[in-house]
């Protein structure tokens, strides 16, 4: 009985430890159209999606920092709050907590989101020209890739 308590406390102990680790969850993934090339998130006015969510955890992200920025923050805005999910093995963790960024669409118009390291991507979009975004062969717009660039559509919320 004493060795079935034992091993109960040390699953606990692991399973608990486990869901303290880093990651993130790419949660703009879901606002894109699948069947395209390129991928369009299409909003309304007013709406708000959980776009990222990051786990800071053991052993740590050395360095790079999973984020993500729009061009034109009057159109579509990214913010980014800390958090913790209460979900076992879910971001941002239970142990350590993270951050949970929103994108809130303000107004009609097009931005351009863009992926990446959170300590770079100001300094990334500076030098980007959004005209010829296309032949920038540092961005892409296929999934799993770390510096990824997605179109956002903002329209009305009025049906018409």
């Amino acid at each position: 009985m004493m060795r079935v308590k034992y091993l109960l406390l040390l699953c606990s102990v692991s399973v608990f430890s486990l869901s303290g680790c880093n990651g993130s969850r790419k949660s703009y993934e879901s606002l894109l159209d699948s069947n395209s090339n390129n991928p369009v998130a299409v909003l309304k006015v007013g709406e708000k999606f959980e776009v990222l969510a990051v786990g800071d955890g053991f052993p740590g992200w050395w360095g790079y920092y999973p984020g993500i920025i729009s061009s034109d923050q009057s159109v579509a805005s990214v913010d980014c709050e800390p958090g913790r999910s209460l979900i076992p093995f879910r971001e941002p963790g239970i142990v350590f907590g993270g951050e949970r960024c929103y994108l809130k669409a303000n107004k009609i118009g097009v931005t351009w989101l863009f992926t990446g390291n959170k300590y770079t991507l100001q300094y990334d979009l500076k030098e980007v020209n959004l005209d010829e975004q296309s032949e920038d062969m540092r961005l892409s717009s296929m999934p799993d890739t770390e510096n990824r660039v997605i179109r956002v559509k903002v329209i009305s919320n009025s049906i018409e």
